[in-house]
């Protein structure tokens, strides 16, 4: 049995591009869910949240107050951050030459 409704538009094993990376991070920021992300740029929903996993970084807002110094730590998906990530690990794919 054939399937005839598609429910992506992009080629199966196709990897995201910066510009679709730049694009998650502009509606994760507008608060919208995983699914919604997925439906937007025709990808899986898991395909999104692995992305997110990957991408996302730690980063500290450290302040000070009375001479003491917080650090709070929050998390956030940075792009460039994923898109170096995703070449370095391309990079080193593949067989090793003997």
């Amino acid at each position: 049995m054939t399937q005839l409704h598609d429910t992506t538009e992009s080629i199966k094993g196709k990897h995201l591009t910066k510009a679709e990376r730049v694009q998650i991070k502009i509606l994760k920021q507008e608060n919208y869910s995983n699914r919604d992300i997925a439906a937007r740029l025709g990808r899986a929903p898991q395909t999104i949240n692995n992305e997110i996993k990957r991408g996302t970084v730690r980063q500290i807002r450290r302040q000070k107050q009375n001479g003491k110094t917080y650090d709070y730590e929050y998390h956030v998906y940075d792009p460039d951050y994923a898109q170096t990530r995703y070449e370095t690990h391309r990079l080193h794919s593949g067989r090793r030459p003997k």
